[in-house]
């Protein structure tokens, strides 16, 4: 496969340069090499990339944006909810400890 042929098929499947990596469990630097024609896949690669080609991973529901989110009324009186309660801002600031920042994931 070409450079032009990684391009396009990643395109075809809309992955971007990360996801396509993931799918072939290689880092994304590689897969950014073979798409600048520094580097070439093997041909096992080559086959991995036909198998996303015919069945390419689900993809991951778009998150709001926190504009998007700004703009929902219900979202605005959760937060006015969550601001006014101790104890359950407490309960969600609890809960939320244990979930990973989405700014942090890149």
């Amino acid at each position: 496969m070409t450079a032009d042929d990684i391009k396009a098929l990643r395109k075809q499947v809309g992955l971007t340069q990360r996801v396509l990596a993931e799918c072939l469990d290689v880092d994304v630097a590689l897969v950014r090499s073979w798409e600048l024609g520094e580097a070439f896949p093997t041909r096992a690669h080559c086959a991995a990339m036909e198998k996303v080609r015919t069945s390419p991973p689900p993809k991951k529901a778009r998150a709001a944006s926190p504009l998007e989110l700004l703009g929902d009324p219900a979202f605005l009186a959760l937060l006015r909810k969550l601001m006014a309660d101790p104890k359950l801002r407490a309960e969600v600031e609890r809960l939320a400890s244990s979930v990973p920042d989405p700014l942090d994931a890149g």
